[in-house]
């Protein structure tokens, strides 16, 4: 056929290449094998993403743990002016072992301790100012909780004060004296039946007030404590500050009695000076003694025989000549003798 722009090496090639798609063109069973391997893909692709369900649940547990999260400081912050016997009032403690537990050392514990019996006294201060009469049971259980922890802080700051400068004893001296006064006020509205916690409350700050009083005027003493703990920590000494005589002895050395002037001389002093060894002087030589067969050797060696105080004489004795004499060989030599 005729195509206006077209030659016809042209539409040969078109026409080849319409034959030659036709010819590649997949079977059924080749088109099906390839869908197949798509699908399956797709699966895989889809396996391995987080379900839906899944997905949805983490969104609600965050959403849950943000929720708790958001009522608990809420819960923190209505709790604060709880009253024992309101419902928030275990959230309000549990927040006060939180920041215990935040404290470090033993000083900040027992800081926390007493301010937390402190809180006790002030929840009842607001029980008595309450409308409504409130129950028994809240009042001795405010008693009890205050009792447990003044006793606690007091009698880890006692120890400490023993063992210090003293300083947490007036602390807790001007502490007990003022909860003393807040248990004071609030005695006119305390139901009969919490009457008796009462009682114990005042009994205790005052066992504080006079601890802290009778540790502290022996500060100054040899022995502070007895070396004992009760429920409230060190128990101060009872005897008199002065040391004892035995401890006196033990620790100071014995000093030696002085002794009587003797009207009798020194013994002289030994030095150990080493002495030196004489000097030999030159003798002169000593004619031999004659041989006597009648004088026997001695059996023991004689002690050395004394220098004379005179000089002695020089002994004579008579040289004989040699018998070979030779003449010097060079001049200015002595002669060589032999014999």
């Amino acid at each position: 056929m005729d195509v206006p722009g077209w030659s016809g090496r042209d539409l040969e090639v078109i026409s080849g290449l319409r034959r030659l798609g036709d010819a590649a063109k997949p079977d059924a069973a080749t088109r099906e094998r390839i869908k197949d391997g798509i699908l399956e893909r797709l699966a895989e692709q889809e396996r391995q993403r987080p379900s839906r369900r899944r997905r949805i649940l983490a969104e609600v547990l965050a959403a849950a743990v943000a929720l708790v999260v958001a009522l608990g400081g809420i819960g923190l912050l209505l709790s604060r002016n709880a009253l024992p016997g309101d419902p928030l009032y275990g959230v309000k403690r549990a927040g006060e072992s939180a920041e215990l537990g935040l404290a470090f050392g033993d000083s900040a514990k027992a800081q926390k301790h007493l301010e937390f019996a402190a809180n006790r006294l002030d929840e009842l201060k607001a029980l008595a100012g309450a409308d409504a009469g409130a129950d028994a049971g809240a009042y001795r259980a405010a008693f009890t909780d205050f009792q447990y922890e003044a006793k606690l802080g007091t009698a880890v700051l006692t120890q400490l004060a023993t063992q210090g400068s003293g300083q947490q004893l007036d602390q807790l001296r001007t502490w007990s004296r003022d909860q003393r006064g807040k248990l004071d006020a609030v005695e006119s509205a305390v139901p009969s039946a919490a009457l008796p916690q009462f009682t114990s409350s005042a009994e205790l700050l005052d066992r504080i007030e006079a601890r802290a009083q009778t540790l502290l005027a022996r500060l100054d003493c040899f022995r502070i404590t007895t070396g004992q703990l009760d429920d409230l920590g060190a128990v101060p000494e009872s005897g008199s500050c002065a040391p004892p005589t035995d401890a006196l002895i033990g620790q100071q050395p014995p000093v030696p009695a002085p002794t009587a002037p003797s009207s009798e001389a020194p013994p002289a002093r030994q030095t150990t000076t080493s002495t030196p060894s004489p000097v030999s002087s030159p003798q002169l030589p000593t004619p031999p003694l004659p041989h006597s067969p009648t004088v026997s050797a001695p059996s023991a060696v004689e002690p050395p025989v004394l220098a004379p105080t005179s000089p002695r004489l020089p002994s004579t004795t008579t040289t004989q000549p040699p018998l070979i004499s030779l003449p010097p060989l060079l001049p200015g030599l002595p002669g060589v003798g032999i014999g």
